[in-house]
């Protein structure tokens, strides 16, 4: 392997961070002088707090890629340790994710493209490898008008932001943290909650049962309090965690429909009712109906259940990993699973998000053993995202339909991220479950 930091040949650059040269580097340092229209410059680590604040991850490299012109002739090769990840990101995104007037807005961010490329990786014996080809960097580099709109709509301090053509190449460090998978009970604590194991603590005997099952990239967290909170007046209320990102859908379904049925078993006669959100309704039915889990009731919000989504697989991961994986992280919501920001920023065959958008066929043999009839108890919240037909990932119809027939549902102004963030929650939830009845 080369031992030069940076290095030139005819179709890449290359940025071995494994050199012992990368010691010696100095803030600021202009590491590559207007080659071809590009210029690479050493970055204080700190300058973002977007950076330094990420889960699961410490920072260890900022580089700063500056183009000229739009002939871009060269592909980058990036070089790192094995448990170390590659990142690229608009410079004007940057700035915009650190300005304190947004305060990081999840819903201006929902509906703007995300400037960020999630990178593949490539492990060899003792290193990582990362690209960043023309297609990438022409992405990073541009602003459609619809999103300059939108932004300046919203920001008061756009026209101060940069607007070179330049975006970053972020190098981090990850952390390892497993994740707790399961059932947990859901108990009051101030105003939020904590998480019980099922055999600390014997259930009352007149309630019955619901089950919170979280959506992509997420975990059951602060988030979903106001759920919690309109639920535990008439149930005692448990959150099943489980991975999202490379797990498979009927995996899920499996490990729910075992903790269910153990549930069931401990309380036989308590009626159980899952609240489950995004791909957490495509679990919950994977339970329900392939593994036949002791489950009397579904509220399915944001749930692709005929499997086609708006956008592709590539940018729903980008979306997740602003949205979930970062943005909610920092408010402390919703913190993702280490096992989830892993296989986002080294992301493989990304089987769960695969499963959602049906490219394995996973939604097809389940909706084919889903025969809807006046006993299934589903009911469906549907987003209309600013009066459009759909919630910014899932088309409407497609959350409200299942073999094209029509399931009982109401619909209201959320995206796809804020099914249970608004403070009129409980009128929609009792709505359905007045209806269940």
């Amino acid at each position: 392997m080369n031992e030069e930091f940076i290095s030139v040949n005819d179709r890449e650059i290359i940025i071995n961070t494994l050199s012992p040269q990368v010691n010696s580097l100095s803030v600021d340092d202009t590491l590559l002088i207007d080659h071809q229209g590009l210029s690479i410059e050493n970055v204080q680590k700190s300058s973002y707090n977007f950076l330094s604040d990420m889960p699961h991850s410490t920072n260890k490299q900022l580089f700063k890629v500056k183009v000229k012109g739009s002939n871009l002739e060269k592909s980058f090769r990036l070089i790192g340790n094995k448990d170390e990840y590659f990142f690229a990101i608009q410079d004007r995104f940057l700035q915009l994710l650190d300005l304190d007037e947004i305060d990081r807005d999840v819903e201006l961010f929902s509906r703007i493209s995300p400037k960020i490329e999630v990178l593949t990786h490539s492990e060899g014996n003792n290193a990582v490898e990362a690209k960043i080809n023309r297609r990438q960097m022409n992405y990073l580099i541009n602003n459609s008008i619809e999103d300059r709109e939108k932004i300046s709509n919203q920001v008061n301090s756009l026209s101060s932001m940069s607007s070179d053509k330049s975006f970053y190449i972020v190098l981090n460090k990850f952390k390892s943290e497993p994740s707790q998978l399961g059932l947990f009970r859901l108990i009051e604590d101030g105003d939020s909650f904590r998480k019980e194991k099922l055999t600390e603590k014997p259930l009352e005997d007149d309630k019955p049962i619901a089950i919170i099952v979280h959506g992509l990239v997420s975990s059951i967290g602060a988030s979903y309090f106001n759920l919690f909170n309109t639920l535990r007046k008439d149930y005692d209320v448990f959150g099943f965690e489980y991975l999202t990102v490379n797990e498979r859908v009927r995996n899920s379904g499996i490990l729910l429909a075992n903790e269910v049925n153990v549930l069931k078993k401990k309380y036989p006669k308590k009626e159980i009712l899952i609240v489950a959100h995004s791909m957490g309704g495509l679990v919950s039915r994977s339970a329900y109906i392939e593994q036949k889990a002791s489950i009397d009731k579904i509220i399915l919000a944001g749930t692709p259940n005929n499997g086609s989504i708006l956008i592709s697989v590539p940018m729903l991961a980008r979306k997740c990993l602003i949205l979930y994986g970062i943005l909610s992280n920092l408010k402390g919501k919703n913190t993702i699973k280490s096992e989830d920001f892993w296989h986002l920023v080294r992301p493989g065959k990304l089987q769960g998000f695969n499963d959602l958008a049906n490219n394995s066929g996973f939604i097809s043999q389940l909706n084919s053993n889903d025969l809807i009839d006046s006993n299934k108890k589903y009911f469906a919240l549907a987003g209309k995202n600013h009066g459009l037909l759909n919630d910014g990932i899932v088309h409407t119809d497609n959350m409200v339909t299942i073999n094209e027939i029509k399931i009982p549902h109401t619909t209201s102004e959320w995206n796809h991220f804020t099914y249970f963030k608004e403070s009129d929650i409980d009128i929609y939830l009792k709505r359905a479950i007045n209806y269940l009845k």
